[in-house]
């Protein structure tokens, strides 16, 4: 027998289930999913926004977290999975080192140095110890030639000092050292944030702070004093837009002039384990002229200050809350820090990250990608090196000699992905002693390693196999003196990577990331260096006032929505390169289907989807050579012809631009 529901009650029935079933808008939330959707925005024309039409709706239905102050959800996402797996793993070594359980002799570095940073009671007496000592020091010191040879000593300790030195690749034989020294009297990113009297008025309050805690009686003169200081050095430090241009210039300094212009330097014991025949770079004279000025003829007690805020107000945490809630209310304020700081173990794995971070991939990275297709992604790769040779060939504007230095550039560029293959190209750090109960003794530890194994590099054939960076960092980069790109497997997570989507979909995201760092190696800075990592221009001098005059284009571009064009200029041709050589790729000859060039386009856009606080943002417009995400999607698609064509754009929408102001570099 059949039961028959009656006409109206079906109807009421069926309005209901529709009602039920009707999804109702989620909550913005911040949790991290195994794979993160980007469903596009119907009600936005991509040809009036693309950044909106790709971005909106997963920016809409995230939450930023109050212990971030951004989310670019590609790069982010992957991070904070990273993230979450090694604050576990630690977390788990750090139990077993303390039940007694055998550990390697890595694990147990790091089980010890995070054991370390977890123990709130030694931190706060190491501080406490550290600002004594140091007060203590200071106030023995009666004469500028003693306070010379204090800011050495502290240099050879691994402690904060004016002036530090280092090493980085020679410009003529990138197979060897050149020995660096720089100089610095700024805790502020960069000049302007001195020159705002809103900012530098709270910053002179956190300074004051920081005097009244360690007990001064002056503490609003000498505040007022460190500020004036730390602004007088910053008028004279190169801006970020000029650094680009300083570290390609070739120089050099003969140890004698070392120490005949800048002996307040006392860098007299670092020169005597300096090799006759290493390069001594002179990087920035202008700036080393003023702090030798500063260090020679400036009041004693004046500098007695300055070093004693710029030594210890970064160590002042544990043991001195108020001050650091202070500084961190104003890093908050005006740097864009976010509202809250993370939870301690976070912030002790992420110091594990920083100080030891091929040490912690090299244990974590077969728990996360135990099964990567490795030599699928080396073919995409390799795909996009053959369309940038490709496209240099056709190129029109090249000389034939600008021809020839890029090809060889490309063809002998090493790509060293994935991961790192041998203890070579791991370049562990330096073995030391480390302690459960000195979390900043083990800092300066690993310091004081580092640099003995920088001299000891100094006369040694220069590692150019190894990697810069971790293989579970979410990034890649691109290395002029060495003439290789690097990619690491912890940034081939979706949607950079996904090896079971269409190829043509991948080389939208990661393939672009790929044209964009290969292409440093044939821009303006890269022309620089030759295919060994020389600095030797291959490029003629047409060839390189034809490359700057296009950029200028961009200058313009940028400057007029906002951005500092000169500063990111460098970058901007980088994602400029990185979309055509990606698109080349992907469609030879312009050729393949409408829909999956739509969806290259798409999956480049979902690079840069993210959110960031405002104070964050005006932060990295002064400071990083990187656009902002938003710009970084729309500013380019306007100057690739094939993103109008696919998405059927007129020529008065938004994302088209004329003819004649698009941008052609290749």
């Amino acid at each position: 027998m059949q039961f028959r529901i009656p006409a109206v009650l079906a109807a009421t029935l069926l309005a209901q289930i529709a009602t039920a079933a009707a999804p109702a808008t989620p909550a913005p939330s911040s949790a991290i999913p195994d794979r993160r959707e980007f469903p596009v925005n119907p009600n936005i024309s991509p040809c009036e926004n693309f950044y909106e039409y790709a971005c909106s709706n997963v920016i809409s239905s995230f939450k930023l977290r109050d212990d971030r102050s951004s989310h670019t959800f590609a790069f982010s996402d992957s991070r904070e999975r990273i993230l979450d797996k090694k604050k576990a793993f630690l977390q788990d070594l750090d139990q077993q080192l303390r039940s007694g359980k055998a550990l390697s002799d890595r694990s147990k570095t790091l089980a010890t140095v995070y054991g370390a940073c977890m123990n709130v009671d030694g931190r706060k007496k190491e501080e406490q110890e550290l600002v004594k000592d140091t007060l203590a020091k200071l106030d023995k010191i009666k004469t500028r030639e003693q306070f010379l040879k204090f800011l050495a000593e502290q240099r050879d300790a691994a402690l904060p000092t004016f002036v530090d030195v280092g090493s980085t690749a020679n410009q003529d034989n990138p197979d060897h050292y050149d020995f660096l020294f720089m100089g610095n009297l700024m805790t502020l990113p960069e000049r302007s944030y001195y020159l705002k009297p809103d900012v530098a008025g709270d910053y002179q309050k956190v300074i004051e702070k920081f005097f009244t805690t360690i007990g001064d009686k002056k503490a609003a003169e000498k505040a007022k004093t460190v500020l004036a200081m730390e602004t007088d050095f910053a008028k004279v430090y190169p801006l970020p837009a000029e650094m680009r241009e300083i570290f390609t210039r070739k120089t050099s300094i003969s140890k004698g002039d070392v120490l005949k212009k800048y002996p307040s330097f006392q860098l007299a014991k670092e020169l005597e384990r300096v090799p006759n025949n290493t390069n001594i770079r002179h990087f920035v004279p202008e700036t080393y002229a003023y702090l030798e000025k500063t260090l020679a003829k400036e009041d004693l007690n004046k500098l007695k200050m300055l070093y004693a805020y710029q030594a210890l107000s970064p160590v002042m945490d544990d043991a001195y809350p108020d001050f650091f809630n202070t500084r961190f209310a104003f890093r908050q304020k005006h740097l864009g820090d976010s509202k809250v700081r993370p939870e301690r173990q976070e912030r002790c794995t992420q110091m594990v990250m920083r100080s030891f971070n091929k040490e912690l991939d090299a244990e974590v990275l077969p728990l996360m990608f135990p099964n990567f297709p490795e030599e699928k992604f080396i073919a995409l790769a390799e795909s996009v090196r053959s369309a940038i040779i490709e496209g240099v060939k056709e190129n029109k504007w090249l000389t034939p000699e600008g021809k020839a230095g890029a090809i060889a550039k490309m063809k002998n560029a090493k790509l060293q992905l994935v991961k790192p293959r041998n203890e070579e190209e791991w370049h562990f750090n330096p073995t030391a002693t480390y302690s459960l109960t000195t979390p900043l003794a083990n800092h300066v530890a690993l310091e004081k390693a580092l640099t003995e194994r920088m001299y000891k590099e100094l006369a040694q054939k220069r590692n150019k196999n190894r990697w810069g960076m971790g293989p579970l960092t979410v990034n890649a980069y691109y290395s002029p003196a060495d003439n290789k790109f690097v990619m690491p497997i912890g940034i081939l997570q979706y949607p950079f990577y996904d090896p079971s989507l269409p190829v043509e979909v991948n080389l939208g995201a990661v393939g672009a990331v790929i044209g964009h760092e290969l292409g440093h190696g044939i821009d303006d800075q890269g022309a620089k260096y030759d295919d060994t990592g020389k600095l030797r221009q291959w490029m003629s001098n047409q060839d390189v006032d034809n490359f700057k005059k296009r950029g200028r284009a961009f200058v313009e571009q940028f400057n007029e929505i906002g951005h500092n064009g000169e500063l990111t200029l460098g970058e901007n041709i980088g994602d400029l390169t990185g979309v055509t050589f990606a698109y080349r790729a992907a469609f030879p000859n312009g050729k393949g289907d409408k829909e999956k060039k739509k969806a290259f386009f798409l999956q480049y856009a979902r690079v840069w989807c993210g959110v960031e606080l405002p104070k964050m943002a005006e932060a990295m417009l002064k400071t990083d050579p990187h656009s902002r995400g938003w710009a970084r999607v729309n500013q380019q698609v306007k100057n690739q012809p094939a993103f109008a064509e696919v998405f059927s754009c007129k020529k008065t929408d938004a994302m088209v631009l004329p003819e004649d102001k698009q941008v052609r570099i290749w």
